[in-house]
Formats: C-alpha cells, structure tokens, sequence
C-alpha cells in the first residue's frame, strides 16, 4: 500500500511540470505551464469555442411539402400545414414595398407584416407570396423569388372597386356570346341564394387550403347532370347551323360528337350523332371542355366556376361531401360504369342537387392552380380546366365536396367526366 503512495506521489510531481500546447482551428497556439487539472479544462473550454465557431445559424424553416421558407419563428406552414423544419440559413434578401392605399395590410408567406405606405423586409432566399388588401379596393397577390444578397423593390396600386364588385367575379349570364339563344329544353335548375360561403378544407389535399370566404350574388345551375337526350339537339345544331356557339379557341370544324377510339370507351361513344341505346338519361360523357362550353353558351347558359360549383355541393357549411361529413356508399354512385342521373336521391347537396358526388365528374370554368385563391377563368389555351366531384371510377376522397385535384387538357376526353350548367 505504502509502495503505490509513493507511485502517485511521484506521478503529480510530473505532472506539476507538464508543458502542453493546445493548437485551435484559427491557427492560435496556447503554451500552457500548469497543473494538469488545468490544462485539460483550458482544453475543453477552447474545443466548446471552436465547436460554437463552427455551427451554422439554424435561423430559416422549410416546408417539407410546398418547399417555401419562412423565418425560425414559424412552427407550421400556413399554406398545408405541415410542420417546418430548420434548414441552414444563408444570406437573407431584402424585399423594400410600396402600396396605395396607405393603409393596406401586408402580409408574406400568409403572415402578417403591417401596413403600407412602405415596408422594408429581409427573407430568405427562394419563393414567397405577397398580399395585400384594403376595405374598398380589389386584393392584389404578388408572387415573386430573391436570391441570397438580392434587393428587389415592388409598388402595389390597389383599384378601387364598387359595392357590387366586393363580391366575387363570378361571370353572369350577360358574359355569354351575343348570339346565344335559350333552348326550349326543360331542364330543373336550383336556386343559389346570395351570400357568403366557406370553402376548402384543412383536412384534405394542400391545394384546399387555405379555408376562404367566398361571396356571390347567387345564380343558378342545373339539379342534373346534362344528359345524352338533352345533347342530342345541341349537336344536331352544330350540323344545321354550324359553330356559332363555340368557343373561339377551339379548333376549326371541330366535331362535338362524343366518342373515343379506346375499346373500353365505344361503349358510351355515339355512332352516327345517336347516343347508345338505353343512355339517353345517362349523363353524357366522353365530351371535352371545348364540347361542354359549346353546349352551355347554345343552351343559354355556361360552365360553372370552381366556387360556384362547390357552393353548390356543400352550401359553403365546411361538409365534407353533400350530405354531411361521413361518407355512404349508397348515397353515390362510385360502381362500375355511370347510370342514369338522380339515381341517388338520398345523396343530394343541401340545395336539392343530384350527383355531385360520383357518377361523373363535371367540368368547370376555372383554370387549377395550387393556391385556389389564385384561379382565374380558363380563357382556352393556357392552364388546365377542373375537373370537380368525383365519378362512379373513383373512392370517397375524390368525391368530396372540396376535392380539387383532378385538372385535365381542355381534349381531354373520358367517361367518367361530363358537365352541368349555371345561369
């Protein structure tokens, strides 16, 4: 025992006489003559330093989904929802805005950032949104990318706008060509009443968010989706009196006759401007955007907006399909092929329509885009038209009343889609 006191007694008084040099990454030489308590805590203390000088800034989120980036105090993304997660921040933009009105409330990325005349603002590099809105003048959207360093400067003038026009800018029958004359078919149409309508959805797809208010002035649209018999005219039509009707985009002569040259599609094609025996109360399918336009503008009436149509479905109330927010089987028709319209009275929207929910899936007047608050009409060449509702080939997620992610070629032809009108 005795001998190992020695040992150690011996050991410490090396140590009381230990030279250490402690190099750092910034090249930085310390010469330490101490104890050797003290050269290891001198040790740990410049390896923390060092480790500090190293770590990058964890100041800038990214949303895993949409891949927009927001400061480090944001904990979810107010487009989808999704949690964000820390990216390395590098060098911020600098974003300098002016707006008239002065008063107009700014926001970026969907959070508020003040009000006008003026805001001076750094982000992060990559894509972000502006808005900016006052009572009495129309909202202007603004989106827009920055690069690291980069200083852009934007001026906003918001247009003052009527009374009328606060509501939305859903077109009106006056909107249809000149030449357009009702038909002498009798087709139930629902009342729509004026006012103001939720829409979208949190618990579905991201394109549904964000939940946004809607006003209209009311209109009306057919109970029923237009069926073979009631297309029967419009085509003989185009044959007597040519395409006076038509969209002015479409290509020249085009044939309105529905029909597909795939096997699985002659089933429901017509065969010498006749639809197949037995469908006349079928919906008809197998039309693209162009031939349902053609139709609406003949009969007096167009194509519903993306609004409009979900208005309708659900009555604004936030449901997830037109009866309520649990979905029945035997309330719509999602079987093996389409059947004739009505069939499903117990699955009517609040207003009284039939089938917005599976059987066919309608075209609509809006062009897609990701953000709904950012649709416009689709003018015939750029962009794709919604498809909305669902059909008898899909599940009870597409047929939901907010389900806004099926968009197609203005050709594209199908049976599971087809079309109802407004007015």
């Amino acid at each position: 025992m005795k001998d190992f006191q020695r040992m150690i007694i011996r050991h410490r008084s090396k140590l009381s006489n230990f030279n250490t040099s402690l190099s750092c990454t910034n090249g930085i030489a310390v010469r330490i003559k101490s104890r050797c308590l003290h050269a290891s805590a001198i040790c740990i203390v410049s390896i923390i330093l060092c480790m500090f000088l190293t770590i990058p800034a964890w100041a800038i989120k990214i949303c895993p989904d949409c891949m927009k980036n927001f400061d480090d105090g944001v904990k979810f993304c107010p487009f989808d929802g999704k949690q964000l997660k820390s990216q390395k921040e590098g060098r911020k933009g600098r974003v300098e805005i002016q707006v008239s009105p002065p008063d107009a409330a700014l926001k970026i990325d969907g959070l508020p950032r003040g009000s006008g005349p003026t805001l001076s603002i750094d982000l992060p590099p990559g894509q972000h949104r502006l808005e900016a809105a006052s009572t009495g003048f129309a909202p202007q959207k603004l989106s827009f990318s920055i690069t690291e360093g980069q200083t852009q400067a934007f001026t906003l003038e918001l247009p003052k706008i009527s009374d009328d026009d606060n509501l939305n800018s859903i077109p009106s029958i006056e909107n249809i060509p000149a030449d357009s004359t009702p038909t002498k078919i009798d087709v139930p149409m629902i009342e729509i009443k004026t006012g103001t309508y939720l829409l979208g959805s949190e618990r579905g797809n991201p394109d549904e968010r964000p939940v946004r208010k809607i006003k209209t002035k009311g209109f009306h649209i057919d109970k029923y989706e237009v069926t073979c018999a009631q297309y029967q005219p419009f085509l003989d039509s185009v044959k007597s009196d040519g395409h006076k009707h038509c969209h002015p985009l479409e290509p020249p002569n085009k044939d309105h006759t529905p029909y597909h040259t795939y096997a699985w599609a002659l089933r429901f094609s017509w065969l010498g401007g006749k639809p197949p025996s037995g469908m006349e109360e079928y919906p008809v399918v197998l039309v693209d955007w162009f031939d349902a336009y053609a139709y609406a503008a003949w009969a007096g009436k167009r194509l519903p907006t993306e609004d409009e149509w979900e208005i309708a479905a659900g009555a604004g109330d936030g449901r997830d399909y037109p009866w309520g927010n649990n979905f029945y089987v035997d309330r719509c028709n999602i079987g093996d092929y389409p059947i004739k319209v009505g069939s499903y009275h117990d699955g009517e929207s609040p207003w009284g329509l039939q089938d917005m929910s599976g059987n066919v899936a309608e075209w609509t007047a809006t062009v897609y885009e990701t953000d709904p608050r950012d649709g416009k009409l689709f003018d015939g060449r750029f962009g794709q038209p919604i498809i909305r509702g669902g059909s008898w080939d899909d599940e009870s997620k597409g047929c939901r009343v907010s389900a806004r992610d099926v968009h197609r070629s203005p050709y594209y032809r199908s049976t599971t889609v087809g079309f109802r009108c407004v007015k």
